[in-house]
């Protein structure tokens, strides 16, 4: 079976496996160099560490994979614009962000060349993340484990955000058994 080619601003991974940064200490660098290494997408769950423990796990999965290495970071925590900026700093490929965003971490990843990716699940907020110059989507729904509050299924969601943008999309949620999808 032929997958389709994934492009998340200047990545291109092998396959179009984004790996989910789930924390607290889930998705931590084994994890997502393991992802990674395959040619996947491999996401270190940067939520609930500090800065010098998200610097650590971003080494150690460089140290393990030259694959591509995203760190997830919920809006929502209190030191979010400090972790975002310590994954800059350390190099990492694409930084993806739920429960709501900051306006100023699109100009953040144009002035460091990394690509973000919010977290979406409606059509009117992925309008608003492509204007402000996302490079991907995650799509999710009431299926996944994310933190959006929303009662839709991602097969609702996903065909309206399809419609609405045209970025590169990431399912998420819903989709093991393929029910669900759209």
């Amino acid at each position: 079976m032929k997958l389709p080619q994934l492009r998340i601003g200047n990545l291109r991974p092998k396959y179009p496996i984004v790996q989910g940064g789930m924390a607290v200490r889930i998705s931590t660098a084994p994890l997502a160099a393991a992802v990674a290494e395959v040619g996947g997408v491999g996401t270190i769950a940067g939520t609930g560490m500090t800065e010098e423990e998200l610097r650590q796990e971003i080494r150690e999965a460089r140290r393990l994979t030259g694959g591509i290495i995203g760190v997830n970071v919920l809006f929502a925590v209190k030191n979010f614009a400090r972790l975002v900026k310590a994954s800059m700093q350390e190099g990492i490929d694409f930084i993806v962000t739920g429960a709501g965003f900051s306006r100023d971490m699109f100009s953040w990843g144009r002035e460091t060349g990394v690509s973000i990716i919010p977290i979406v699940s409606s059509a009117r907020l992925a309008k608003l993340a492509e204007r402000l110059g996302a490079a991907a989507l995650v799509v999710e729904g009431v299926e996944a484990g994310g933190h959006l509050g929303t009662d839709r299924p991602l097969g609702e969601i996903l065909p309206e955000v399809r419609e609405a943008v045209d970025l590169p999309l990431i399912a998420a949620g819903g989709i093991a058994d393929g029910k669900d999808a759209a």
